[in-house]
């Protein structure tokens, strides 16, 4: 059986290999947004469109994408209605999801990479309750191009939760604790 490779311009490749990691990664899935920019999915991480000017859509720069490691993606969604693809990265605690919304008319074999790299950088996933049902969300997440890298760890609250209700802080970080000490980390 023979695969059909997707093609993309050189400046995508070149501005992928142009990144700030110092290693030649190559790009698995890409995809022209409405606008004329790129995304484009490394095993690595995904490189999002920045708000740099460009000189001509549709052909990168390292300065029109920005790097972003597949454990620091909270979550995508598609909309089909909108044709919008929504990029959700994680932040600290108790500070607002950044969002990078992708307008593309089919995101293809890229959302697929999306969602396949997003799930293989979960290492570990707990709900804890907190006040009845309602708990956070310990995540812990490492880059999938690698088992060396270190697990990073996230605490998503459940909605009605805020960080300045009093003792939910020292709960989720009391959660957070319990979760770690569990899985050696």
């Amino acid at each position: 059986m023979r695969f059909r490779r997707s093609t993309w311009p050189r400046e995508l490749a070149d501005a992928v290999s142009g990144s700030t990691t110092g290693r030649k990664e190559s790009i698995l899935a890409a995809a022209q947004l409405a606008d004329g920019n790129w995304v484009a999915g490394t095993r690595a991480a995904v490189y999002l469109p920045t708000d740099a000017p460009t000189e001509s859509p549709g052909k990168p720069t390292p300065e029109s994408v920005r790097r972003v490691g597949w454990e620091q993606i909270e979550r995508a969604g598609w909309d089909s209605e909108a044709s919008v693809l929504h990029v959700y990265e994680t932040t600290d605690f108790g500070t607002p999801l950044r969002a990078t919304d992708l307008k593309i008319d089919d995101p293809g074999r890229f959302g697929q990479l999306l969602r396949e790299r997003v799930d293989a950088s979960i290492v570990v996933q707990r709900h804890v309750p907190l006040s009845g049902k309602r708990g956070v969300r310990i995540v812990g997440r490492r880059n999938p191009s690698t088992t060396e890298a270190p697990i990073t760890w996230n605490i998503v609250l459940d909605k009605g939760l805020e960080p300045t209700q009093p003792g939910i802080v020292d709960a989720a970080e009391a959660a957070l604790a319990a979760v770690r000490e569990e899985f050696g980390v």
